[in-house]
């Protein structure tokens, strides 16, 4: 059957204290030593980031087709997001560049983007386990476009005009994968992938918060 919108958020508020977690501990692991330490030891777990994800993603594709929902709507999901993960963590690589500092920063950002995708497909898989009838797609809350569109506007006007292109190019495909993905999950998806953007943009920024 498909999920209830209680049920992606209880599964979603679970998985985010343990994903929580498991970043901090990821951090305190991989930020000690030499750069070259950090970077091997970030790199680790990025690939493990990815196999976590491509095997959640075969599980859910299984799920939904017991569902009778067609898998080719998560396949599309996907796509957009490999996109939006890819040109946000060439942004933010770009951003600090010719830092030594600026690969890691890349590296990190596609570990932290891989886990939260995986999070969110974990909690779409455990929603999927419930009777109940799909939830409909809800309009994004005010509060939480607001709060994208003002932190979005005080991190562009930090940009040079290069950066700022490169920042608007990920929005675009971030964009794209948000509708893709809520399209798919339904309920108040909009509004959670935007404070989860909010927070990407915040955590990208490695100087004082300016938000």
């Amino acid at each position: 059957m498909t999920p209830t919108r209680a049920g992606i958020l209880a599964a979603l508020l679970t998985l985010a204290a343990l994903f929580a977690a498991g970043t901090a501990r990821a951090q305190s692991a991989c930020n000690q030593g030499t750069t070259y330490d950090m970077r091997t030891c970030w790199s680790k777990q990025d690939v493990a980031a990815d196999a976590k994800l491509q095997s959640t993603s075969v599980k859910l594709k299984a799920a939904l087709h017991k569902a009778g929902i067609d898998p080719a709507q998560l396949t599309a999901a996907q796509t957009a997001w490999a996109a939006a993960r890819d040109k946000t963590c060439a942004f933010e690589y770009q951003l600090y560049l010719p830092g030594t500092i600026a690969p890691q920063l890349g590296v990190e950002c596609d570990v932290r983007m891989t886990r939260a995708r995986t999070q969110r497909l974990a909690a779409l898989l455990a929603a999927l386990q419930t009777k109940d009838a799909q939830p409909p797609e809800l309009p994004v809350g005010a509060a939480a476009d607001a709060e994208l569109n003002r932190v979005y506007a005080l991190y562009a006007s930090r940009l040079t005009a290069a950066q700022r292109s490169a920042l608007a190019a990920a929005e675009l495909a971030w964009i794209g994968y948000r509708d893709k993905a809520c399209a798919l999950e339904r309920g108040d998806c909009l509004t959670t992938l935007e404070r989860e953007r909010v927070a990407e943009l915040e955590t990208s920024w490695v100087g004082e918060a300016f938000w």
